[in-house]
């Protein structure tokens, strides 16, 4: 059986209060999808801030693995690696 990669994920200052006032948590998953939806489990305030009612990344975020926007990736199906840094972006 094979576990799923966990990966730290930076949250910024204007959204650390959904996320119990952590700047970074740790979140398990294949993709970057399942890594948001972890995200999102843990801290269920943060649902509607990470996704819109399609499922896409909601407007005004950008999500970054490592250094690359996963918009110049597979988006949220971007695989993740263990130990790999996902960091959420506001850009509105």
């Amino acid at each position: 059986m094979f576990d799923s990669p966990v990966v730290s994920v930076h949250i910024p200052p204007p959204l650390r209060t959904l996320a119990g006032g952590h700047a970074e948590i740790t979140a398990s998953g294949d993709t970057v999808g399942e890594i948001l939806d972890a995200v999102a489990n843990e801290y269920p305030a943060f649902r509607p801030v990470l996704r819109a009612a399609d499922g896409s990344l909601a407007p005004g975020l950008a999500v970054y693995l490592g250094g690359r926007s996963v918009r110049d990736l597979q988006g949220l199906t971007t695989p993740v690696e263990l130990e790999e840094v996902l960091s959420i972006v506001q850009t509105a």
